[in-house]
């Protein structure tokens, strides 16, 4: 199991990838975030039922739907990256439950749209590592 979860943490964390090209990839972590004003209205900002966790997944799929989500290697920002909803019971109660609210949206199985964003990213991922 630990060589499973070593290449699964291997392709979630893409240390394969360059990350100093600019790209455009299916979704940006709400640790850090900058759009278009005239975008965030148009989507009427985040979608309250996601109080946190996947709210930074849903805005970025519907402002993928009417423009680009771009990686941008010049903006830095350090995070805590604390694994809270790994470490409290609370926290992992929101994720689960937001995680359940998204796939409610947009599809649990047979969700055609992330199937072909999906596709779409990993190749432009792998043409920008190339």
């Amino acid at each position: 199991m630990p060589k499973v979860a070593k290449r699964l943490d291997y392709n979630y964390e893409m240390t394969w990838f360059n990350y100093d090209k600019i790209v455009e990839i299916p979704c940006a972590s709400g640790c850090f975030m900058a759009l278009r004003t005239e975008s965030f209205r148009k989507l009427n900002g985040f979608d309250e039922q996601f109080f946190m966790y996947m709210e930074d997944i849903d805005l970025s799929r519907r402002l993928a739907a009417i423009g680009k989500v771009i990686y941008l290697p010049d903006a830095v920002v350090t995070h805590e990256f604390a694994k809270g909803s790994y470490k409290s019971k609370k926290l992992l109660y929101a994720h689960i439950r937001s995680a359940i609210q998204y796939f409610n949206k947009w599809g649990w199985v047979f969700d055609k749209e992330r199937t072909r964003i999906n596709k779409d990213a990993i190749a432009k991922i792998m043409k920008a590592s190339e």
